[in-house]
């Protein structure tokens, strides 16, 4: 029972003490109704302390009450502040949560980036190693090419070598050739200067024919000298540069004015064969 309800169920109670007290007086006569109204007022006195006592314990818990409502008010406006600091943190938790998706967002575009780049990289690492595996069989053809040229190098070192050594030959063979033939010069200025026919001797068949080198190509030289002096394919020219001698040619083309002759000896002293250079049939 509330506290209000029983403030009415005593006050009824007193209204209804102030009623039978009504009917006391009125019954005050009757020593009966006296003494009845005296129980009646002595019960009634006890029905009010105890009322009393109820009202008391009432009020003390009315005052339990109002006490434990104040704590559930301030409970309340706690619970209140809690759940508006609840509320923001969750505001602040919603709004860190949409970034972080934001960001996740983000990172698994760079991720697919990375991927796609990853898998070029893939592409590109395949191509690289394929490049690689051609340039090193690439390399090791070269390595074979190399060892071949240094084959081939050897190869031809000894050819040189050989080359110089028939140079060489050669070479001893044309001081030879150059000394008899200064020898059989100097034989023949003594024959002539005596008076011998040489020519009538010999049986020589290549008439005396003299002319210039008209000019100088690789291998060959032409003469200033053809058919009209009586060039012949097959005649040998002596060349000389003063005293020098350069070299022997023997002739393989005719035209009536000029002929062409090929190198067949050179000199050991590096005398090359020159335009104006002496020709001659006969030394």
């Amino acid at each position: 029972m509330s506290t209000i309800a029983k403030v009415f169920t005593v006050l009824n109670l007193v209204f209804s003490l102030v009623m039978v007290g009504t009917v006391g007086s009125i019954l005050s006569k009757s020593e009966d109704y006296k003494a009845k109204y005296e129980a009646e007022q002595k019960a009634h006195e006890e029905n009010v302390a105890t009322k009393q006592k109820e009202l008391d314990s009432a009020v003390s818990e009315k005052v339990r009450f109002e006490g434990t409502n104040r704590d559930l008010t301030n409970q309340i406006a706690d619970t209140r502040t809690e759940l508006t600091n609840a509320t923001a943190t969750a505001d602040q938790l919603r709004n860190d949560n949409n970034q972080l998706r934001n960001s996740v967002d983000a990172m698994q575009a760079s991720l697919k980036t990375v991927e796609t780049q990853l898998s070029d990289l893939e592409g590109r690492n395949k191509a690289l190693m394929d490049s690689n595996e051609q340039h090193r069989a690439t390399a090791a053809k070269a390595e074979q090419d190399k060892l071949n040229a240094q084959d081939d190098r050897a190869r031809l070192e000894g050819d040189l070598k050989r080359a110089n050594e028939d140079i060489a030959a050669k070479e001893m063979q044309l001081v030879a050739q150059s000394n008899e033939l200064g020898n059989l010069k100097a034989e023949r200025d003594a024959l002539v200067a005596a008076g011998v026919d040489i020519a009538a001797l010999v049986g020589n068949a290549v008439p005396s024919i003299a002319g210039k080198v008209s000019a100088v190509g690789p291998g060959f030289v032409v003469l200033s000298v053809g058919e009209n002096e009586g060039v012949k394919v097959g005649f040998p020219f002596d060349v000389y540069r003063g005293n020098d001698y350069i070299g022997r040619v023997v002739v393989e083309n005719v035209l009536p004015d000029t002929s062409t002759a090929r190198v067949q000896l050179k000199n050991k002293s590096g005398h090359e064969f020159m335009a104006m250079d002496t020709a001659t049939t006969r030394l």
